[in-house]
């Protein structure tokens, strides 16, 4: 037996000399294959091409595919334990269970269980099926690689606030990019022929960020215009940004390997609202199981309660139409798959549907912390146990806010829309919906009515209700009923007397109420001169009557909020404003903080004060 224990020991030591090599050049070959897995995919999917040079494209990707089997093993066999690695690689290993699994039943006995369950679903029989269940595969065996990868700030001196901002502008470019490709696109019919053409790029942009900001102001019809292949890119965009980009941010510096330093880890900390960064490193996991747990809950409901349409005549089309409406409500995107949306007559006297569309809403609306806290089941049995523990601080403030300006604002639609022509022949309760329905959707832009036949008291109420959108941390936009909330508790301290603002039994402390002014005034002068800049590339639109100056300010404030409520207007900005409306998106979506201290350069020191100044204030 020692001629064993030799082998072994060899082994044991080749394995530690080359061991740190090996890995350094697997990373290398894994980040080179993911590009080019990643080019195939998307040359397979954005250009029209002939079964031959599909069925080559797939043998290339097959032959990605057995690269990443080779790099599981590699380093399953450096891995210092076995069951540690399964451990902590563990849906990968199922993941290439399943493909061996599957690829070995096909060649002993001809059997492709995955390919006969999409049948059943009536999505094909065509050998489209199995290229898009293998890519799957290979896009997310790409994700997990590149997730291996290392990218180390911790010696320089970045900014992370800056990082998230290039992550967040890059998604919206590659989107745009994406959206561009020809099969992303249904064909013109021009001069009697169908013709492909390719989204222009000003367009393809405005809605790859409409999408990624989960703002859904729209430059075309979602349905008609785009193929299932570019409805599938917006869903993702809208999938990604609603995670939040703080989330997204997270998710690089947890999975990437930001080596982030203690600095940069207070900022996140004070952006998710947690005691250590270490232990925000599950936040991203948890956020993610809720949302699709909750998406996943919507679309089983709309499944069953959408009704039957033109656009709904197979099962598949009907999961579709659920799955895009649960994820687009939560990630209050306000995208949808209907011609003119929920105001479409299919959909926007159907109640039920209204409903369950507003309760999903509302509960992205709420924001993940809160959620969490809410759904923890930690501390409901610690709630149960010592009654006298209340919900978090911040949980009471988002609850009670969105529950405030939903109940007010239904009062108000309910009350100045009451004889409209969309709401005339309902009654009380379906009236009730109706307005719950819009006023929810001051963070989503779904509508049920004609925004355009909207009064202007109404308008004016939904500006504000846009302004201030939802509860921080959550998929809304807007300044943030937490920010609004501050504000009101420090005016009221003033005009009480009080030194110290107080809320719900404890202090305020005097940075975070003017971290609350210093974010609605940015946001209001960001508004200011985005609107500004619009009545110059606007002027002939607003001169010809095309569009009034009221038109023009709402869809500033539901771009900068991220709501996507329009009065009809998106389509004839020009491309000047359309850039326009991007930019607000894109920093409406970004946070208010966020490009703060982004822009914000770190203090030598603090501890030194001025003498007190005395200035006349009214």
């Amino acid at each position: 037996m020692r001629w064993y224990w030799n082998i072994r020991e060899r082994v044991k030591l080749f394995q530690y000399n080359t061991r740190s090599f090996s890995l350094q050049v697997l990373k290398r070959m894994s980040v080179i294959s993911s590009i080019i897995g990643v080019g195939l995919m998307i040359y397979y999917h954005g250009f029209e091409l002939s079964a031959d040079h599909k069925v080559n494209l797939l043998l290339l990707l097959k032959g990605l595919f057995l690269y990443y089997f080779f790099s599981y093993g590699v380093r399953l066999l450096y891995s210092t334990s076995f069951f540690v690695f399964l451990k902590e690689n563990w849906l990968e290993s199922v993941m290439l269970s399943i493909s061996i699994l599957d690829i070995g039943l096909y060649f002993a006995y001809d059997i492709q269980c995955i390919k006969y369950l999409f049948v059943q679903m009536g999505f094909g029989q065509d050998g489209d099926l199995y290229g898009f269940i293998l890519q799957l595969y290979l896009f997310v065996l790409i994700f997990f690689e590149l997730g291996k990868a290392e990218i180390n700030f911790s010696s320089k001196k970045v900014n992370p606030a800056i990082i998230f901002i290039f992550i967040f502008g890059g998604l919206i470019l590659i989107g745009a990019g994406l959206l561009m490709l020809p099969e992303m696109t249904r064909p013109l019919l021009l001069n009697g022929q169908m013709v492909s053409e390719s989204m222009d790029f000003i367009d393809a942009l405005f809605t790859s960020a409409s999408a990624a900001c989960v703002t859904g102001l729209m430059v075309e019809d979602t349905m008609s215009f785009f193929t299932l292949k570019g409805q599938l890119v917006i869903l993702l965009l809208i999938k990604v940004g609603g995670l939040n980009i703080v989330a997204f941010g997270l998710f690089f510096a947890v999975f990437s390997r930001f080596g982030l330093r203690v600095r940069q880890h207070d900022i996140i900390e004070d952006i998710v609202n947690k005691v250590t960064f270490n232990s925000a490193k599950g936040f991203f996991g948890k956020i993610l199981f809720v949302s699709l747990m909750i998406e996943a809950i919507g679309a089983f409901l709309l499944f069953f309660l959408l009704p039957e349409s033109p656009e709904i005549q197979s099962i598949s089309m009907r999961l579709h139409y659920a799955i895009f409406h649960a994820i687009s409500a939560f990630n209050n995107a306000g995208i949808s798959l209907y011609e003119r949306g929920f105001a479409n007559e299919v959909v926007s006297n159907n109640f039920p549907v209204l409903a369950v569309m507003s309760a999903i809403i509302f509960i992205g609306t709420l924001g993940f912390i809160t959620i969490l806290d809410l759904i923890s089941i930690k501390d409901l049995r610690e709630r149960i146990d010592k009654p006298w523990k209340k919900l978090d601080i911040g949980t009471r403030v988002g609850l009670l806010s969105n529950t405030h300006l939903l109940v007010v604002g239904t009062f108000f639609f309910l009350i100045l829309e009451w004889g409209s022509s969309d709401m005339v022949s309902q009654n009380f309760i379906e009236k009730t919906i109706t307005s719950l329905f819009q006023v929810v959707n001051r963070t989503a832009g779904f509508n049920s009515v004609d925004m355009s036949s909207v009064g202007l008291p109404m308008v004016m109420i939904l500006i504000i209700l846009m302004f201030i959108g939802g509860s921080s941390s959550s998929t809304a936009g807007g300044v943030k009923t937490s920010t609004t909330t501050l504000i009101f508790v420090s005016i009221y301290a003033t005009i009480t007397g009080k030194k110290n603002g107080e809320l719900f039994g404890k202090s305020i402390p005097k940075a975070l109420l003017l971290k609350a002014y210093v974010v609605v005034l940015f946001a209001v002068g960001n508004i200011f001169l985005w609107t500004f800049l619009l009545t110059i590339t606007e002027s002939k639109a607003l001169s010809s009557g095309s569009m009034t100056f009221v038109d023009m300010v709402f869809e500033e404030i539901s771009a900068f909020s991220t709501v996507g409520l329009s009065l009809g207007v998106t389509t004839q900005f020009s491309v000047a404003g359309k850039f326009i409306l991007i930019v607000s998106m894109f920093i409406g979506r970004l946070g208010t903080l966020m490009l703060l201290m982004a822009l914000s350069k770190q203090v030598k020191s603090t501890k030194y004060k001025y003498p007190d100044a005395h200035l006349m204030i009214g």
